[in-house]
């Protein structure tokens, strides 16, 4: 059984004109994404930006009021939840954000971010607070003496290291990361990521990894999805996205992916165009006007994700033919 499942996931932006603040058209910013995570499990959410990854994360979390779509969590769908339960809920449920430093509050000292979740949902004493906090800094690699510093004291590695600890605060099962090392230098986003893998073994921990950085999602997660446009249009292991991958954007997409060895060379696609806007997408498929394998069907046909192989889906009806 999957830890978490979501079935057709839309999130559409109202834009209002006039005087009266009409809604004259919409944002499909998300427009029917479906995924399982299972315990354990870390799944890369990739895709260029403004494709939509981040909104997924947090209307998951209802930091973002989902439009429509079902959100099961341990078979508990928290679309219906009341806002208490839905709050109790939380604790399962956490973020790590994409900026290190506007993610954390300036006038608050590191002891005091990290306890903030305990405060709210944990019946603790001061010392069994101050103990769960010290011990969270060790965790992260961090001086469990420097609690009393702010954030603007810190490196934006250790930053982001403070807000780990704050979401494994509560114990979760499901961590959204939020691009979480696409601010920092890239020596330091091997130890984040490293991090990461080694809270996962030893807490199980499921991750929704959302990123741009084909690299990094190589090297944390066991299952990628691929977005364009708002939806999902390849999922599969990270052995066949990156090795046998069947939708022409994914294929594009890793062929922009840079090789760390000046011998090797890679075939470059370049797609044609620009990313069509979310307020009025092409008919029919959503990639289309870039593909360079469109067909006439492709202006009717709205491709829906099929399995081309085992657990490799696709949405592309012309991979399977």
């Amino acid at each position: 059984m999957s830890l978490l499942r979501v079935t057709d996931l839309k999130k559409h932006f109202p834009l209002k004109k006039g005087f009266l603040s009409r809604t004259t058209s919409l944002v499909k910013a998300v427009d029917g994404v479906s995924f399982e995570l299972k315990e354990g499990e870390t799944l890369g959410l990739v895709g260029e930006s403004g494709c939509g990854k981040t909104t997924v994360g947090r209307s998951i979390l209802h930091l973002t009021e989902p439009t429509s779509g079902e959100i099961l969590f341990n078979g508990q769908d928290i679309s219906r939840l009341n806002p208490g339960a839905r709050r109790e809920l939380r604790s399962s449920l956490q973020i790590i954000f994409q900026d290190p430093f506007t993610s954390l509050n300036p006038r608050m000292n590191v002891g005091n971010i990290i306890a903030e979740p305990l405060r709210n949902r944990r019946k603790l004493s001061g010392s069994q607070r101050k103990e769960r906090v010290a011990w969270l800094m060790q965790k992260v690699g961090l001086r469990p003496e420097h609690l009393s510093r702010y954030p603007h004291e810190f490196s934006g590695g250790q930053r982001q290291r403070i807000g780990i600890a704050r979401a494994l605060a509560l114990n979760p099962r499901v961590i959204v990361c939020d691009e979480p090392v696409s601010a920092l230098d890239v020596s330091i986003q091997a130890q984040v990521i490293n991090l990461l893998i080694e809270l996962q073994e030893e807490f199980t921990i499921s991750y929704l990894f959302i990123a741009h950085d084909l690299g990094v999602v190589e090297h944390i997660s066991d299952r990628v999805a691929v977005m364009y446009l708002g939806r999902i249009v390849e999922l599969a292991s990270y052995e066949e996205i990156y090795e046998n991958p069947q939708h022409p954007y994914t294929r594009a997409l890793l062929s922009a992916a840079p090789i760390p060895d000046p011998d090797l060379r890679r075939d470059r696609i370049l797609l044609q165009g620009d990313v069509p806007s979310p307020i009025d997408p092409p008919s029919g498929c959503g990639f289309r006007t870039r593909c360079p394998q469109a067909k006439a069907e492709c202006r009717e046909l709205e491709p829906r994700l099929c399995t081309v192989q085992d657990s490799h889906w696709v949405a592309c009806p012309f991979v399977r033919q």
